[in-house]
């Protein structure tokens, strides 16, 4: 998977100990936590999972890849994208993808529960989400590989 090496490459940069915090092991733990929370309703020995600090989110990124099948997850552990319970930045499987327009979720201070899905979710190039049109052909783990591939690329660093 290229995105790994992308996301090992760009997380040794990013200088997440600023401060002397180390925000790299705070998030770490995070995931530690979101996981120990979750293993009840998930086989985690079916998934790659990594966790990373974000310095152009200031945030704590925890991603979920499944190791068969087509599914990927980006959340923020963090809770700095969305004001409410809401987590997920990234979400992609055969159904096609749901990537969240942080701008657009800034915009609106992070309350984006009056917002129409079409005007703060995308299909990570423009288009309208999964949850509001399939695309044609089932993705493939590559398409979501690819998809996270473009994620990561903007928002890690």
């Amino acid at each position: 998977m290229r995105w790994l090496f992308a996301i090992l490459i760009s997380c040794a940069a990013t200088g997440a100990q600023a401060d002397n915090v180390d925000r790299n092991s705070i998030c770490k733990d995070l995931s530690q936590d979101y996981i120990a929370k979750h293993e009840e309703n998930r086989d985690y020995r079916l998934y790659r999972i990594f966790e990373f600090y974000s310095a152009k989110l200031d945030a704590c990124i925890h991603v979920e890849a499944k190791l068969f099948g087509t599914s990927i997850e980006v959340r923020d552990l963090t809770g700095v994208v969305f004001s409410d319970h809401q987590n997920m930045l990234f979400h992609c499987d055969v159904s096609g993808i749901d990537e969240a327009n942080i701008e657009v979720v800034w915009s609106h201070l992070g309350d984006i529960s009056e917002v129409p899905y079409k005007d703060w979710l995308t299909d990570g190039k423009g288009g309208l989400p999964r949850t509001l049109q399939a695309p044609e052909l089932p993705l493939r783990r590559s398409d979501c590989e690819a998809a996270l591939e473009r994620w990561l690329v903007r928002w890690n660093g």
